[in-house]
Formats: C-alpha cells, sequence, structure tokens
C-alpha cells in the first residue's frame, strides 16, 4: 500500500485526503492539534506544524512515504520541498519553492525576468520604510514576506499610517521581514494554470472584486471566467505564464493574482505553487474545467503522472462569494439551510455558523463565509448571487445593535 503524507487537515484539505483514502492510499495527515476535519479522515496524524521541516521530515522517514504533498495552502509549500529533496520523493525544488512563498524573491525575479513589476523595497528597518515611502510619492501597502490569508496587509497612505502599522506587519513575518509596495491603481484578476514537464498551460482566469472594507484585502466575488476579453486577455496570460515558466516551476498547479492598471498592463501581485484556497482548486477548478485537482496532485506526488493531463476551458460560469458577521453574538440564523439547499449550490463553509455563536473581529480573508455557485450564463450567474444574497438572514449582536452579514 502506498503512504503519502499530506500536510494540513484544515476543511480546504479534506478533498485531497478523502480522495487519497477512496484509492486505497495509506494517509498521514501532518498539523497541528486542533479541531480540524481532515484529522478524523487520515490513517495516522503527526500533530506537528506544517512549518518545521526537520520534525516533518523525521516523521516523513518513519513512516517510510512514498509522496508528500497539500491544497490551498502556502505555509506548507517550503517543507513540502525540503522533504522530498531529502528523502528522493517528487517535487519542485526548494529554491522554486521559495520563490512563490517569499515575496521578496519573488519580485527579484519578477525584475530579473524583465517583467514590468510593481515597485518594492524589502526592509525590517522603519526609518528604511520612510524613505523608500517618500521616494514613491504615492500610496502604499505593506505586507510580511512570508505570510498567507492577507494576514499583517495594511494601506499606506501617509508616514503616520507607517509607523502605526510597521510592527504589526512585521509581528505577522516568520522571518522579521516586510515589503512595501506602491499601490497599483485597476481592476483584480486571478489566473490559474497547470504544469507538467516545465511547461504552464492556463487552467482558467477570473474577475475578482474585493471588500470594501477598510485594512481588509480579502475579495468577496471572484467570478469565472473573466468578463475581459481581446487583447487584454492574452497579455495577462502571457505574463502568467512567463512568470511560472521563468520561476523555474516544474510540476503542479498555481494560483497567481494580478493588477491591470489603466493601460492594459498586467502586474503581479502574488503568485502561489499550490492550487487556490476557498474551495478553487478542489471545487471550482473541476467545475470550470473537468480536471480533479486532487486526482492530479496526488499523482505528482507519486510519480504517477507521464503526461500533461487533458482539460477542457469554461466548462460553465461559476463564482465565489463570501461575506463577513459583525463581532457580537449570533442571534438568528435563517436561510442557512436553504441556501446550502440550492440546486446551484456547489460547496460552502455555512456549516460552520451556529445560533450562538461568538463571532470575532476580522481583519483577513480566513474569517470570510465563503459559497461556491454555478449557473450557465453570466447573467443567469448574477441573478443567482442576488438571489442567494437576499436568501441569507442572519442577526448578530453587537455593542452597537442587531446588524447582519458585511457583503461588501
Amino acid at each position: 500500500m502506498k503512504k503519502l503524507m499530506i500536510l494540513g487537515a484544515g476543511v480546504y484539505q479534506v478533498p485531497i485526503l478523502t480522495r487519497a483514502k477512496e484509492r486505497g492510499i495509506y494517509t498521514i495527515a501532518v498539523s497541528p492539534d486542533g479541531d480540524y476535519p481532515g484529522l478524523a479522515i487520515a490513517d495516522k496524524v503527526y500533530h506537528i506544524d506544517v512549518r518545521a521541516e526537520k520534525q516533518v521530515l523525521e516523521a516523513a522517514r518513519a513512516e517510510q512515504i512514498d509522496g508528500i504533498t497539500t491544497d490551498q495552502t502556502d505555509l506548507a509549500m517550503d517543507t513540502i520541498a525540503y522533504v522530498a529533496e531529502h528523502m528522493g520523493l517528487p517535487g519542485i525544488s526548494r529554491e522554486c519553492a521559495k520563490l512563490f512563498t517569499d515575496k521578496s524573491l519573488m519580485r527579484k525575479k519578477g525584475e530579473e525576468l524583465g517583467l514590468p513589476t510593481i515597485r518594492s523595497q524589502v526592509t525590517d528597518d522603519l526609518e528604511e520604510a520612510q524613505e523608500f515611502l517618500q521616494s514613491l510619492g504615492s500610496t502604499a501597502i505593506i505586507k510580511p514576506v512570508d505570510n498567507q490569508g492577507s494576514r499583517g496587509i495594511f494601506p499606506i497612505n501617509s508616514p503616520e499610517d507607517l509607523t502605526a502599522s510597521f510592527e504589526r506587519a512585521m509581528a505577522f513575518s516568520k522571518t522579521g521581514r516586510v515589503i512595501l509596495e506602491q499601490y497599483v491603481e485597476g481592476k483584480e484578476y486571478e489566473v490559474d494554470s497547470i504544469v507538467f514537464d516545465h511547461r504552464a498551460r492556463t487552467l482558467m482566469y477570473a474577475d475578482v472584486e474585493l471588500f470594501d472594507i477598510p485594512g481588509v484585502f480579502a475579495s468577496k466575488t471572484r467570478i469565472y471566467p473573466s468578463a475581459m476579453e481581446g487583447e487584454k486577455v492574452q497579455r495577462l496570460l502571457d505574463y502568467n505564464r512567463k512568470i511560472i515558466e521563468g520561476f523555474g516551476l516544474s510540476e503542479g498547479i498555481t494560483h497567481s493574482e494580478f493588477k491591470m492598471d489603466r493601460s492594459g498592463q498586467p502586474y503581479l501581485l502574488e503568485a502561489a505553487a499550490r492550487g487556490g484556497g476557498a474551495f478553487v482548486s478542489s471545487h471550482i477548478t473541476k467545475l470550470q474545467t473537468g480536471l480533479d485537482t486532487a486526482e492530479f496532485l496526488i499523482d505528482l506526488a507519486l510519480g504517477e503522472v507521464k503526461e500533461m493531463p487533458r482539460f477542457s476551458r469554461n466548462l460553465c460560469y461559476c463564482c465565489g462569494v463570501s461575506f463577513y458577521l459583525p463581532a457580537g453574538k449570533i442571534i438568528s440564523l435563517e436561510g442557512v439551510e436553504e441556501a446550502k439547499a440550492l440546486k446551484y449550490m456547489c460547496a460552502h463553509r455555512l456549516d460552520d455558523l451556529q445560533p450562538g455563536m461568538i463571532t470575532e473581529a476580522f481583519s483577513d480573508k480566513t474569517a470570510r463565509y465563503i459559497s461556491v455557485l454555478r449557473a450557465d450564463t453570466r447573467e443567469e450567474l448574477m441573478q443567482r448571487i442576488d438571489e442567494y444574497r437576499e436568501i441569507i438572514r442572519i442577526e448578530v449582536e453587537t455593542p452597537s445593535g442587531v446588524r447582519g452579514p458585511i457583503w461588501g
């Protein structure tokens, strides 16, 4: 029996754990202790931080695993490359993994490839950051160089903002560094790709709309396929391919975020050598392309992929739609069961909601309640988004009164 180690056991790792079990593969989950649904699925569990490379390697050697993988999380990518390298298992190089997880290396490599790149400065010194902000002469974004989930990201509109946010952003970096970047005005897009034998092909691309909440960098909707047409689409997809292949990715799936300025020039926000979270990899990719990413990632980890898989494009219209809840106590949950039963509902996190639950203040994308909807046309999809939002009627008791979901 093949042994597969899967790093992470949260809701977004459940599909790959489940599929491996269905195939008769012995699954070993690595995860901190906690209320993670994947822990009950795995054949064996090691309660280890997925970033603890040496401890994970020790466990992998003890189990004599045949492969190691994950999905929809950046935190484990360096560890997977480390273990694969030391045990001679299929996987990407550590150098490549770091390009996709360290934003400072990401920007530097983009410049080396001759691609239009956002102006940025990596630093651990506030004075140096202030000098760079002054040289920009415009608004900026500060973020840790090595985190995920939009944690520790803050808008910078003045030297005072930078002073107030610098240490807060630093606290989210495991290496104690932040990156200060020029803010690019424009629309945001997502591109997802599949890679085999160092060749990248586009799976799908989406329009991304962000919440209009100060200090929160998270999407409220992702609509597939994008409404963008013509030359702009090709420019975006070509830029993405140059990033993926230029970074030296040998195999896997990728999830990249871009801003396109008013001239139609795309700029990379960040690229990841893993599937998109929030059901993008596990559900939306299959809806859009027919590709089962869990199968592909399992086969890659076990060295069983011999050629680029076949897939389609734009098989339907679908979206990820999200809401936040204000900080307080849930006193009413109307419409949730009705929403779960919608014929066009494909995945959701509504089971997390319970009457009496205490909701905390939020600042990153991890606190969103996400659902995946599908339709046959874009017009029908937009109608279904509106219908879904009307069905959900949640009341939260807050210090300022009873409030409902935050959709925008």
